[in-house]
């Protein structure tokens, strides 16, 4: 189960003096804390509406919005917000998201455990200043399709929270079942928006400038959050709308092929994509994973493989946490010991040479990596 917790004006409601004794508390000491002292203090704020200006008001809360600071100090605000909270659960801070995931017995009424829980949460915000909001606070239980359900009673400040069947955590549409259909529903949304903008963009600009704006408006949020979601059963309806905006950008009718205009404009497929992030994911963890050689010391040839775990759930076997290490394992010992750089640049360049429509094409090309062309450019 989880809550996903709604604050009121959060980042207007941070405590100066509780902050610093706070920051002083990890050691901020002298110099440096009377600098954000001095950086909080004597702030003012005023509407603007074109050259009118309203007279300036003190502000004596909260940190500045629009900086890099601002996030970070409120991060520090509430750090110590999972030490004061047991129970059978794991807090997920975000900036101003806090989020509460609980591991519950499907099969029992957990909701005095739940609720429990939710009340230090709600004492320790109200101690340092910051309202929980229960009327926007979400929770979803998360369970398996046909999968029975008790129902909960899951409370906030003597207000009960209706259990949803979906959220949206930071961009990400997250389905109570674990199925990726609403959030496909809502990313097809922003991406036809997006390919009708290139369209209309290359009717009086060249393909650079709409190449430009697709990668701005369209590859961006296709790609935000792909590692998740990159393997849903209607991923096809996210090709569709990326296929079609690329087709705006070169003018090209809706039956012409586009597998060389991809590598052309040098573009990934969503498919290429998702399998770029997994292999870059791994790379960047690979203290994460276990070796063939970590377990079978007598292995040479194979030893730098990754160790695939067995996992009881298909859907856990099918998503980024299983298929991962299978793309990861695909590629050459040669290309793995590129430094990250290089070997980022190797693989992508790899990917948009073959331009795979689809995952089960890569890994049927089985003689992709035997002769990587490109290798010998890249590690001069």
């Amino acid at each position: 189960m989880g809550i996903f917790c709604d604050l009121s004006k959060a980042f207007d409601c941070v405590d100066h003096k509780t902050l610093l004794l706070k920051l002083s508390h990890y050691g901020i000491q002298n110099v440096a804390l009377n600098l954000v002292a001095s950086y909080l203090s004597n702030r003012t704020q005023r509407v603007c509406i074109n050259d009118a200006k309203s007279q300036g008001s003190n502000t004596s809360m909260g940190v500045p919005q629009g900086s890099i600071l601002g996030p970070f100090l409120f991060l520090v605000y509430i750090n110590d917000l999972p030490y004061h909270v047991s129970g059978t659960c794991d807090i997920v801070l975000f900036a101003d998201d806090t989020s509460l995931i609980f591991k519950t017995d499907r099969s029992k009424d957990n909701s005095d455990e739940v609720n429990r829980v939710m009340s230090h949460v709600s004492h320790w915000f109200t101690v340092n200043n910051l309202l929980l909001n229960a009327k926007k606070t979400k929770c979803v239980e998360f369970i398996l399709p046909n999968v029975k359900k008790i129902d909960k009673n899951i409370m906030i400040n003597g207000e009960s929270l209706k259990i949803e069947t979906s959220t949206v955590f930071l961009g990400v549409t997250l389905d109570n079942k674990l199925q990726w259909g609403a959030h496909i529903d809502s990313l097809a949304g922003k991406l036809s928006s997006a390919a009708y903008a290139v369209r209309k963009i290359r009717q009086i600009t060249d393909v650079e400038i709409a190449r430009l704006v697709y990668f701005a408006y369209s590859h961006s949020v296709m790609s935000y959050g792909i590692l998740l979601w990159g393997k849903a059963a209607d991923i096809e309806t996210i090709f569709i709308l990326q296929k079609r905006a690329v087709r705006s950008i070169y003018k090209l009718k809706s039956r012409e092929s586009l597998r060389e205009k991809f590598k052309e404009i040098g573009i990934l497929t969503v498919a290429s994509q998702y399998i770029y992030n997994n292999i870059v994911f791994v790379r960047q963890h690979i203290s994460l994973y276990k070796q063939k050689v970590d377990i079978n010391s007598r292995l040479t040839r194979n030893g730098h493989k990754l160790v695939s775990s067995a996992y009881r759930l298909r859907k856990v076997q099918g998503s980024f946490v299983g298929l991962s290490i299978r793309f990861y394992n695909m590629i050459p010992k040669v290309i793995l010991d590129l430094p990250m750089h290089k070997f980022k640049e190797f693989v992508k360049t790899h990917l948009l040479e073959r331009g795979y429509y689809t995952i089960d094409e890569f890994f049927n090309d089985k003689v992709a990596w035997k002769h990587p062309a490109p290798l010998s450019a890249l590690t001069r």
